[in-house]
């Protein structure tokens, strides 16, 4: 309030008042509601500062979310019940085991780990608490003992995460061990109402329980269930085939794929030729016959995600159909992988011919199917058998009939040979085997002929002509069941070891919504991108899809493919066109190019081509780059990476696409995977303040090293020597060779005893922080110390860079003010700072750091695989 201007007498009937504290004053007249008001809010009695528990719960619950630490957590809900209340909710909202690294002993850890701690927690305390209570009388508080939990209904991610083989093998479902685990976490799933992720990822086995458990979900929660998300990681089954079970074959359930000559490969798969069957199709088995786990996936809800890997069985894939088709208008990830001893076997490679189908919809259950383990379109046209059918519905002949007419085909094929499709994966050596049998026109598919068949005729084997009697007439068909044709309007696809039929691949999938393709040892992959180059050209703004309306005029066009991330291991001159000239520029955020099937021969695609069809053309967009062409990783690797081929050195970055790539043209990248000629390493060391926004990179290689073997930490203190420098620069962690480092920052207490004492204390709160789940952001956040201001300055010079590459050698550096790095009182207080500018001491403390500085520093991690993804990537599988 304005004193000057307020004004107030007695012997007047009004007075004038600054009532709104800006200085207007208003004519205030005793007795009015005004003058009580302000005599009213003179006697309210001074309330005290709000305490954070005055605080509103639901501000108090938001505040609490931002706490991300799981040691803050536990110790807020020691303070007070309030806190307890809040906190609880966020500790057992996630349940994650991560196992410890394989080098820890045994005798080293606690007798009883926290895997089996955890899950006690969980499925004990509320039943026998409320037994509990009722025998007690109800004056007296029985004990915290006997109080009960509900700890898992705020559960909303369980998982369980790979470790050592040694470790994870206890754990296999064919030991007590592994069956009482299963049990356990049964039980504690069938409470945890508010799941919305199930990650397992030990190849150990999941039990039928546990997904019993899971699509159980639904029924105890009110709004519904709210699972959206399911990844699991399936074990060898090879040892349930090893006792006798009646009706299997063991020694043909692991043969791999037998085709005799003269097969070809159509639209959707391998078509045997006139004079060759199929083999027999099993007869029905009884559940207790059968050696995979029932149910599984059937009884899941629709999700949003789905995820397995290392598949060994086709009743998975069975059981995964029938989710895909309840999940078909609310799946939007799918991950499938096959396990790489099951590769070359029946149920995995495409089939097509007269016959064939894709899934058996009479069967109630995988046990219970009988058409064999060849199916049409192989492991994809399994996945999509209950949305989408390849060829006409038909029936055949009744059901009953079919083993025995098919059953005269067996072994009629002669000459078998293994593995004979072109660019089929060969267990063990990883290449492709092209020489299985002659390399005729037939075995390839030609690609204007299979997109005449797949645009055409739905069904891409009608022409052939039945061969088998088990088929119909046309006219004799059943109609009961109309044909699907729905689509999977997926946003992220991955495959791994699953080879592509094209037919379902163009049909069964709506590419227009896909924004991430991940194709891993899958063959005809190649065709893949020649079929999507050609389905899908971008074409004149509002003209269409009319081949008339195009004019040889540039025009702004049109692009049907929305894909930003792109992560192949086999890198082919058609991946490269297709990147050029099927998707928008500036869009592709993701590369992760591998060239590891191929053998001994040069590269298919060179550094030329990448750089001028893929990196030039999406510059401004990529955030994620990884450029590889070393082979798969030796089992034990040596300490600086090096293995025993040289094909890494195919795509070692030369200095041209190395200048391009730190000139700052490339604005939003932030991961980095490449390999450098070290002729060039001072030179990247000089342009990295160009590229400040990068905050990961891995050199798994370094050629023509000064040195026979490198020193990866050597080259990682230079790169941190550039960033004390250049304190924008954002860069925390570095691969090289085998070693991976984390950028740390410490501060100066103002001398050596305790600057080593803090960073002991750093080292143990970073230690911590590697165990919570913390974002990446939120450390590099942490080691960054430039401003907005700075990374818009930098900004502009990248943009300045773009039109000369000469002027970004010579970057200047930030001009450093030398009273910057000094103190202007001495710590022990004295007051001759005349004389001691003028002494040869004064010139010591210039180089010491300033008291409370930051220091940078580097500290030895394992990958972090789950946070940067150039360091998952690098391993080339999902």
């Amino acid at each position: 309030m304005d004193s000057s201007k307020m004004t107030t007498t007695t012997t007047q009937p009004s007075s004038l008042v600054d009532t709104t504290g800006d200085g207007n004053t208003a004519m205030v007249v005793p007795g009015s509601p005004q003058e009580n008001g302000q005599q009213f809010e003179q006697d309210a009695p001074h309330k005290p500062p709000l305490n954070l528990l005055d605080l509103p719960v639901d501000i108090l619950r938001l505040i609490v979310k931002e706490i991300t630490h799981t040691n803050d957590l536990t110790a807020l809900a020691l303070t007070n019940s309030a806190l307890h209340n809040l906190a609880i909710p966020q500790i057992y909202s996630r349940f994650d085991i991560v196992w410890p690294d394989g080098t820890i002993t045994a005798t080293e850890s606690k007798s009883v780990d926290a895997l089996t701690y955890g899950l006690s927690t969980l499925t004990l305390g509320s039943a026998f608490a409320q037994a509990t209570s009722r025998t007690h009388r109800s004056s007296i508080r029985p004990l915290r003992k006997f109080a009960g939990n509900e700890y898992a209904k705020y559960t909303k991610k369980f998982s369980l995460g790979n470790g050592p083989k040694d470790w994870v093998d206890e754990y296999m479902i064919t030991k007590e061990s592994g069956k009482m685990l299963g049990t356990l976490v049964a039980i504690a799933v069938a409470k945890m109402v508010n799941l919305e992720a199930f990650v397992w990822d030990m190849p150990t086995g999941v039990l039928s329980d546990i997904f019993m458990a899971l699509g159980s979900l639904g029924e105890a929660n009110e709004d519904g269930c709210k699972l959206n998300r399911v990844w699991v990681r399936w074990h060898d089954n090879t040892e349930h085939l090893m006792g006798p079970s009646p009706g299997l074959n063991p020694a043909a359930i692991g043969a791999p794929a037998v085709v005799p000559p003269g097969s070809h490969v159509t639209p959707v798969g391998i078509m045997l030729p006139s004079d060759a069957r199929h083999p027999a199709p099993r007869p029905p088995v009884s559940y207790s016959a059968h050696h995979c786990e029932y149910p599984t996936f059937s009884v899941l809800p629709p999700l949003k995600s789905l995820t397995v890997l290392d598949i060994d069985e086709l009743s998975y894939l069975d059981e995964m159909a029938v989710l895909i088709g309840r999940s078909k208008d609310s799946l939007r990830e799918l991950r499938v992988g096959i396990a790489a001893k099951a590769s070359n076997k029946d149920f995995v490679q495409p089939w097509d011919g007269p016959g064939l189908r894709q899934v058996d919809h009479r069967a109630r259950w995988p046990g219970e199917s009988i058409i064999g383990e060849r199916r049409l379109g192989g492991v994809l046209g399994v996945l999509v058998g209950k949305i989408y059918d390849i060829r006409k519905v038909g029936s055949s002949k009744p059901r009953e009939k079919i083993n025995v007419e098919t059953s005269a085909g067996l072994g009629s094929a002669s000459s078998p040979v293994v593995s004979t499709l072109p660019g089929t994966p060969i267990e063990g050596d990883g290449l492709t085997q092209t020489d299985s049998i002659p390399a005729t026109k037939e075995m390839n598919i030609d690609l204007g002929q299979a997109a005449a068949e797949l645009e055409a005729v739905p069904n891409a084997a009608g022409k052939a002509k039945a061969s088998v009697k088990t088929e119909k007439p046309a006219r004799q068909r059943n109609p009961g069941r109309k044909r699907l044709e729905g689509k999977l309007k997926l946003e992220t696809l991955e495959l791994e070891r699953v080879p592509l039929s094209m037919q379902v691949c163009r049909s069964a999938f709506d590419w227009s919504t896909l924004n991430s393709l991940t194709i891993i040892d899958c063959a005809q992959h190649d065709t893949l991108w020649k079929i999507l180059r050609k389905s899908f050209q971008p074409t004149p703004l509002g003209a269409g899809n009319n081949p008339s309306t195009r004019t040889s005029t540039p025009v702004a066009l049109e692009y049907q493919l929305s894909l930003k991330h792109i992560h192949t291991d086999s890198t082919t001159p058609s991946l490269i066109a297709f990147i050029k000239e099927t998707l928008a520029p500036n869009t592709l955020e993701v590369l992760f190019l591998q060239d590891r099937k191929r053998g001994s021969s040069p590269p298919a695609v060179q550094l030329d081509a990448i750089f001028k069809g893929a990196l030039k053309r999406h510059r401004a967009s990529l955030q994620k780059l990884l450029i590889d062409s070393s082979a798969k990783p030796l089992p034990h690797p040596t300490p600086t990476g090096e293995s025993n081929n040289n094909r890494w050195k195919n795509w070692v970055l030369n200095t041209e696409v190395l200048m391009y790539i730190t000139s700052g043209r490339m604005p939003n990248l932030k991961e980095l995977a490449v390999s450098l000629d070290y002729r060039d390493w001072h030179t990247f060391l000089q342009r990295l303040p160009n590229i400040p926004h990068l905050h990961s990179i891995n050199i798994p290689n370094i050629v023509d090293y000064v040195h026979p073997n490198f020193d990866p930490r050597e080259l990682a203190n230079q790169m941190t020597d550039i960033i004390t420098l250049r304190p924008e620069i954002r860069l925390c962690y570095i691969g090289i060779g085998a070693k991976c480092f984390e950028i740390l920052e410490s501060r100066d207490k103002g001398s050596r005893k305790n600057g080593d004492s803090s960073s002991d204390i750093l080292d143990e709160a970073a230690a911590s922080a590697e165990a919570s789940d913390t974002s990446i952001d939120g450390a590099i956040d942490g080691i960054a110390q430039a401003d907005d201001a700075v990374e818009g300055e930098s900004s502009e010079e990248e943009e300045e860079d773009d039109g000369d590459d000469s002027d970004d050698e010579n970057t200047p550096t930030s001009a450093t003010d030398p009273d910057d790095s000094q103190t202007e009182d001495d710590e022990d207080g004295s007051e001759q700072e005349g004389e001691e500018e003028d002494s040869d001491e004064d010139d010591d403390d210039f180089v010491e750091p300033n008291k409370g500085g930051v220091k940078l520093r580097l500290r030895e991690i394992l990958f972090y695989d789950d946070k940067v993804a150039i360091f998952k990537a690098r391993h080339g599988k999902l």
